[in-house]
């Protein structure tokens, strides 16, 4: 996965990736491995039947702090004309994201797969209409065990500089064979943000979205000599990450850390 460009209102937010080699130590295998709990939600601000979920996705980590959630905002619905309201361009559109959800469909998925918006995801493995409460909740009820444990620490700054994440992933007794082909992402993402939309569907709204993606890193391949060790810059104010191991196909989904 290839590091996609930041979006425009967050230039000014440089990041700093650096990446130590893998050591070889033997760690503590019987430490269990947490479940996976992440939601993907792919929406637009051009789509009309988007805001419910975007409202849904704002109860859900309200609900539960700890819930991983992830959302991109596609690019499909930027040039769409809606009579006299005209069109809107998502300022948080990326056609990364949309790449990310036509993979997905090529992926297969159980539930409604396909490409649409509102579109939920659960740990890379069910897919729902995103406002669809009783569907989201009933997939994240389902304990998918993680495939790889993720650890992070937060360093202190060395002089000036930000502060730096240390990430460890040790894939313990996971067979290597299932590591094939996987990566090591950083989705990077703005806690929340408030936009009064002037064209499209949502014409004179006031939307409010949660966790919006902003950057995609790619670490590097999680195949090979483990634990995998890297640093990177520690999230901004008003930031957050989320640290990702998974095929490169996107299916399956191997394990997901919350960043501190």
């Amino acid at each position: 996965m290839k590091k996609l460009a930041m979006h425009p209102l967050l230039l000014a937010a440089s990041l700093l990736l650096t990446s130590a080699p893998a050591l070889s130590e033997v760690s503590d295998s019987t430490q269990p491995r947490p479940a996976l709990r992440l939601v993907e939600l792919f929406t637009s601000h051009g789509c009309s039947s988007c805001p419910p979920a975007d409202r849904l996705l704002g109860r859900m980590l309200e609900e539960d702090p700890a819930l991983m959630a992830l959302e991109y905002h596609v690019d499909y619905w930027d040039s769409l004309v809606h009579g006299s309201d005209g069109s809107w361009k998502d300022p948080f559109s990326n056609p990364e994201y949309t790449e990310r959800q036509q993979a997905y469909q090529a992926a297969g998925l159980a539930g409604r797969n396909g490409v649409y918006t509102p579109q939920m995801i659960v740990n890379g493995r069910f897919a729902a209409v995103g406002s669809d409460t009783r569907r989201v909740r009933q997939a994240l009820q389902q304990t998918v065990p993680a495939q790889l444990r993720i650890d992070m620490e937060t360093l202190p700054s060395a002089g000036n500089g930000p502060e730096e994440l240390s990430i460890t992933i040790d894939a313990d007794d996971a067979p290597q064979a299932a590591l094939q082909g996987a990566t090591v992402s950083l989705v990077r993402y703005i806690d929340s943000a408030s936009t009064s939309i002037t064209g499209g569907e949502n014409n004179r709204k006031q939307l409010v979205n949660h966790h919006i993606v902003f950057d995609v890193t790619s670490l590097g391949s999680a195949a090979g000599q483990t634990p995998l060790h890297y640093r990177v810059a520690a999230p901004a104010a008003g930031e957050g990450c989320v640290v990702m191991v998974q095929d490169v196909t996107l299916n399956p989904l191997l394990a997901a850390a919350q960043c501190p």
